[in-house]
Formats: C-alpha cells, structure tokens, sequence
C-alpha cells in the first residue's frame, strides 16, 4: 500500500470511528430518552449527536468530508433504525443531511462570519451558528418527505422540524463541549 493510500485509510478509518460512535452513543441516549420521557415521540431524538459530530468533522476536514462521512453515516443509520428498515429515501436524506453542513459552513463564510479565521483558533459560536443553518437546510427535506413524519399534519409537521432543529443544535453543542 502507497503512503498517501494508507494517509487516507488512516483519515476514512478515523472519521468513520468517530461518526460511528457517535451513532452508537445516540442510539443508548435514546432508549434513555425513552425511559425518562415515554410519552415523546419515539421517532424523534432529543439529542442528535451524529449531527454535532458532522460539524467537527467538516469543520477539521471542509468539503472532503463529504466522501468521509456517507459510509459511516449509512452504517450510523443501520443501527439507528435497524438494516431491515432502510429505505433509499433514508439514506437519500441522510446525504441530503450530511452535504448540508459543508454549504452552512460556505453560506456563513460568505456572510462574514468565517469559523475560523487565519491563524486563530475556532469560533465556537459560529460552530454553533453553522450548526443552526446546516440543520434548518437538512431538515427541511427530511420533515417533508422522510419517514420520521409520515403522516403528519402540517401543525405536527413544524413540532418535528423545531424538534429535529433542536436535537440537530443540541448535538453540536454536546459535541463542542466534548472536544
């Protein structure tokens, strides 16, 4: 194997790791999200880590995230809903989810608010702004065509948007204060 081969397995090995495990950590939350609040809907996260794991790692790695990230974020899926419940639509908006956070963090650059600018340290909140904007852009296709809210009425609609919205922001800042 190649040196720069190698480099990049070692770079595929490392995010896959993180994302996973953010997955796995997810899912335990869950059940005891479950057991606190039996009566939330048990389709909806309050803590989405995953997501707070997708800045940090396209915050660290830009657009070459990316590629990184879809294979681990498809096995993520595997253990959150189980393999015999993936659908292409699933995985189509989870890639939908993933490709937001690069283009929240090239729509906030391009509004002057840069994440980290030239040799300083990162911007915690405009983490947590990029955050906000990958989430809104990611969760628009996932409450309109995605099986979490199938049907749903319009009011239950914008209740899991904000949800989902919220879970989204929450693992972000989970994970800034993790890192």
């Amino acid at each position: 194997m190649t040196r720069s081969l190698r480099f990049a397995a070692g770079h595929f090995m490392a995010v896959s790791v993180v994302l996973i495990g953010a997955f796995v950590l997810c899912d335990a939350m869950r059940e005891v999200q479950i057991l606190i609040m039996p009566d939330v809907a048990t389709r909806l996260h309050a803590v989405f880590l995953p997501f707070g794991a997708m800045v940090l790692l396209t915050w660290i790695y830009g657009w070459l995230a990316v590629p990184l990230m879809l294979p681990s974020t498809v096995v993520g899926l595997m253990i959150l809903v189980g393999v015999e419940a993936i659908t292409w639509n699933m995985i189509l908006l989870f890639a939908l989810k993933v490709v937001a956070v690069p283009l929240g963090f090239d729509l906030m650059r391009r509004l002057g608010m840069d994440a980290r600018g030239e040799g300083r340290a990162a911007n915690w909140r405009v983490l947590v702004g990029v955050g906000l904007v990958a989430a809104l852009i990611g969760n628009v296709p996932r409450v309109l065509a995605g099986p979490c809210c199938t049907g749903f009425s319009p009011e239950a609609r914008i209740n899991a948007f904000v949800t989902v919205t919220a879970a989204d922001v929450a693992g972000v800042i989970l994970v800034l204060l993790a890192a």
